[in-house]
């Protein structure tokens, strides 16, 4: 539809080449950067424009608009937390969880690799008490990774299966951003899987997120608004996502097998998301072009019945919905006023949607700034270094062996001993307000910025938890990366494991026995006991247990090598008979 350049007399940057090859010029790196910010910031500025209208009629937005057309962001004011919450003023610019979510997962990509535990384990738990929206199927997947024996690719909570909305589709545009190769769809796919499958396993949910996907990496390669046959084309490569969720043995084995033990077949499942995904597309397509000027987008809208509320929120129509916006007005701030002010529909999701699509090829950034808009540009530079083959520093999370969610979520802000604030798993943080007591009086809500330069509304105590494990408020080891792979030498079992017993209980009563005895050669650097807790409450994730054994094996002494892996094998062969 409309080039890179053309939206305005002003020559945007020269993108280049669509990916960074491997030279990695500073100018390609520039050119990449400048894509990518203002994806993030167009993204950010949708998410706040449509914010302000969703969930609610012409009266209500009336109200919170004071009576003034929406045109822009504004500063509103919201009832925060439910009945038992407070109301607020959230300043220009502010962003709900459809930003919130994406830039935690864009702490979670580091150069090596998509963190996917991290995000699962300790993102998603922790954004429960900072959340500004979210959806029922998200928050449910949250609360449940905030156990410690759920892990990410079989997080069965109550209607997980059934979990088809956009919720993670809105927050997967890091994952392209981030690939060096934008026309390899299997460079990024795998990652928007896994990180989709954490809170959304039902096919329309999934297929959201890739067809998504799929439109804003065919953007930025070509520097135009996805066509018609290019949203197609997509489809027709979504199609194929069987055959790549096969090659990862927790998506393709584990998660595929609880699924299917739900509901069936996931290759029946997906190909009819794919008949509907294309019945869609061409409804988008045939609004789009029978209808005149503005009422385009609102026939769309009408079309696929995106006010229905079974409709409202589904993954795939909602990725459909945001192309189609721009078929019908390729300017962004006009695109993402049209898609704000269409009430009943899922406002802010799909303009936020639409906003990373257009941003990637808009000749500048939002002239009204999105709250915290330093913080996108720097994130959006660190993920361009990343595409572009350089290794700039990541977030450093708690380490997981001895990392447990907040089981409240008032508990994540906490205190450190010299009295500085400090939220779990994100690290310290200064407030912005004081704190703001709600109606019933039990908790209350404070405005804090992050060292990284975010700003939260947080729910917390009147007083404050110490934070007990003082490993954590160092941050100083990185989680266990389990898609790191795990060393390729070998380590032989040790002596004191009986291969012909079947009672693990009591071959890993004697490795214990020995291993406490054996750790004196030197001064151990290991939690032997937390890396054994790890393994046991993560048996089945293979990554997970090789990521352990290469910090056993890293920091261990020969006795606690020998304890673990003496444990770890029991473990494995006591999972085996069960299987």
């Amino acid at each position: 539809m409309t080039a890179l350049g053309s939206l305005s007399g002003v020559m945007a940057p020269d993108i280049g080449e669509s990916s960074c090859p491997g030279n990695n010029t500073s100018s390609e790196l520039t050119s990449r950067s400048v894509m990518t910010r203002r994806s993030a910031l167009w993204a950010a500025y949708g998410d706040a424009l449509g914010w302000i209208s969703e969930l609610t009629d012409s009266k209500g937005l009336t109200r919170r608009t004071e009576g003034n057309p929406l045109r822009h962001p504004i500063e509103w004011r919201r009832r925060i937390g439910g009945r038992g919450g407070i109301t607020t003023t959230l300043p220009q610019g502010c962003y709900s969880d459809d930003s919130q979510l994406r830039l935690a997962t864009g702490r979670a990509i580091r150069p090596s690799c998509f963190d996917v535990e991290a995000f699962a384990k300790v993102e998603l738990p922790v954004w429960l008490s900072y959340g500004l929206g979210g959806g029922k199927s998200t928050s449910a997947a949250a609360t449940n990774l905030s156990k410690k024996k759920v892990p990410w690719f079989a997080n069965t909570f109550k209607g997980w299966s059934k979990s088809g909305g956009n919720g993670a589709a809105m927050r997967i545009q890091p994952h392209v951003w981030a690939t060096p190769d934008l026309n390899n769809a299997k460079s990024y796919l795998p990652d928007v899987v896994c990180n989709t499958i954490c809170t959304h396993s039902h096919p329309i949910g999934l297929l959201g997120s890739v067809i998504h996907a799929l439109t804003l990496a065919q953007t930025m390669a070509t520097g135009c608004h996805p066509k018609f046959s290019d949203l197609m084309e997509a489809v027709e490569t979504a199609a194929g996502l069987p055959e790549i969720m096969q090659r990862n043995e927790e998506v393709g084995n584990y998660w595929r097998g609880v699924f299917e033990r739900e509901s069936g077949s996931f290759r029946d499942a997906w190909a009819r998301a794919i008949e509907e995904c294309v019945e869609a597309v061409a409804v988008a397509e045939q609004s789009c072009s029978n209808s005149n000027g503005a009422g385009r987008y609102a026939a769309m809208i009408e079309r696929l019945k995106l006010r229905d509320p079974a409709r409202r929120g589904s993954g795939t129509l909602t990725a459909v919905a945001s192309v189609g916006l721009l078929w019908c007005e390729a300017e962004p701030e006009k695109a993402m006023c049209i898609a704000a002010n269409e009430l009943g529909t899922d406002t802010d999701t799909i303009a936020s949607m639409a906003g990373a699509i257009a941003g990637a090829v808009a000749e500048s950034e939002p002239e009204i700034p999105v709250l915290d808009a330093e913080l996108f540009r720097s994130e959006a530079d660190r993920l361009a270094k990343i595409a572009c083959g350089k290794r700039p520093d990541s977030h450093q999370y708690p380490d997981l062996l001895h990392w447990s969610a907040p089981i409240r979520r008032a508990d994540t802000l906490a205190r450190t001993r010299d009295g500085s604030l400090y939220v779990r798993g994100l690290g310290p943080a200064k407030k912005t307000s004081d704190p703001m007591t709600s109606t019933k009086g039990d908790f209350k809500w404070q405005w804090l910025e992050l060292e990284s330069g975010q700003t939260i509304l947080i729910k917390r105590r009147a007083d404050l938890k110490l934070v007990e494990d003082e490993r954590e408020t160092r941050l100083a080891q990185p989680s266990l990366l389990p898609h790191t792979p795990p060393p390729v030498a070998t380590i032989q079992p040790p002596s004191v494991v009986d291969r012909g017993s079947t009672d693990s209980s009591s071959s890993a009563e004697r490795a214990l026995k020995e291993g406490k005895n054996a750790t004196s050669e030197q001064e151990p650097s290991l939690d032997l006991q937390g890396a054994l807790r790890y393994v046991q409450e993560r048996k089945d994730d293979d990554k997970a247990v090789g990521a352990a054994l290469r910090r056993v094996v890293k920091n261990g002494t020969t006795g606690q090598i020998a304890t673990f892996t003496s444990v770890l094998i029991d473990e494995l062969r006591k999972t085996e008979m069960t299987r």
